[in-house]
């Protein structure tokens, strides 16, 4: 059974086919269970299936899944008693989507024509152009992840869950029991993690923009919004195609940068942070196996 899994606030997210669940921390030492059924968008039509598409709406998926977990997360961590509201949730995402769109989209594009500028001539090889703002791109992504990183305790903590989620899902695949000391022959990488994902997103959009052409930096901007969907989408696919196919050199090779990447985004997590990892997987999987049992399971489609 396929499982995936997300940091948040003192705890881990851990998703399966039917299934969603969170463990986290709370300030009195005790780690805390929350669960519930989940159905993804792509079990509800054929077209919802295809290829690229399946991609760009299970991200999105997950991104919405994962901002509720963190809500329910840091209220936990805190001691907090009520949740932020749906308005409160939607307008953090807001936030946080301005901001990716400043920072990945405006800038990238600003900054090649800027250094076009300062040389005395534009660039205006489509391709020249979009390896600039690509590199740009990605050094803006690596930077924002050393800064957060360096002036926090907080994301250094977070980062750490990431270590242990995948540790205990590294555990699962290869059939141990899940207890924290079984996680200590693996490292905190993991080939599905999203990261990667970014990465190859990143990577990808150099090929996919370049077919837009140079025009006026708005029509640039806006262009590349409206093919976002189509870039992560083929990220997606790569990202699941390499991960079935690991026994290749090749393919190896090809996700070898993202998982050097994650080491930006992991730190080697504590035992007591990889049992609250183990305890959002065991408590999903325990959850599957109910709902297999009763006849209620369905099977993933990706």
């Amino acid at each position: 059974m396929k499982v995936g899994g997300q940091a948040i606030m003192e705890g881990v997210l851990m998703r399966s086919p039917n299934f969603w669940g969170i463990a986290v921390r709370n300030p009195n030492g005790e780690v805390e269970l929350e669960s519930d059924s989940f159905t993804s968008v792509t079990k509800k039509s054929r077209l919802f299936r295809l290829p690229i598409v399946r991609g760009f709406l299970s991200l999105g998926e997950t991104l919405f899944l994962g901002m509720k977990a963190l809500t329910r997360s840091t209220n936990i961590a805190l001691g907090e008693e009520e949740d932020l509201s749906k308005k409160e949730v939607a307008l953090t995402m807001l936030v946080g989507l301005g901001l990716a769109f400043l920072l990945f989209l405006v800038a990238p594009v600003l900054g090649t024509k800027g250094i076009g500028a300062l040389l005395g001539q534009a660039i205006e090889n489509p391709v020249l152009f979009n390896v600039v703002e690509g590199v740009i791109r990605i050094g803006v992504f690596v930077g924002y992840i050393l800064v957060i990183s360096a002036f926090s305790r907080d994301i250094k903590r977070f980062f750490a869950y990431h270590g242990a989620e995948h540790k205990a899902i590294k555990v699962y695949e290869s059939g141990d029991e899940l207890v924290p000391e079984n996680s200590h022959r693996f490292d905190t990488s993991h080939v599905r993690c999203g990261t990667s994902f970014v990465l190859y997103v990143l990577v990808l959009s150099i090929l996919v923009f370049a077919l837009l052409g140079t025009h006026g930096w708005l029509f640039m901007v806006l262009s590349r919004v409206l093919v976002i969907p189509l870039v992560a989408g083929l990220g997606f696919e790569f990202i699941m195609w390499s991960a079935r196919h690991q026994d290749s050199a090749v393919v190896r090779a090809l996700t070898k940068p993202g998982l050097m990447m994650q080491s930006l985004t992991t730190r080697e997590p504590s035992d007591d942070m990889v049992e609250v990892a183990m305890a959002s997987l065991a408590k999903v999987l325990s959850l599957e196996a109910r709902a297999e049992s009763t006849g209620h399971a369905e099977k993933s489609v990706v």
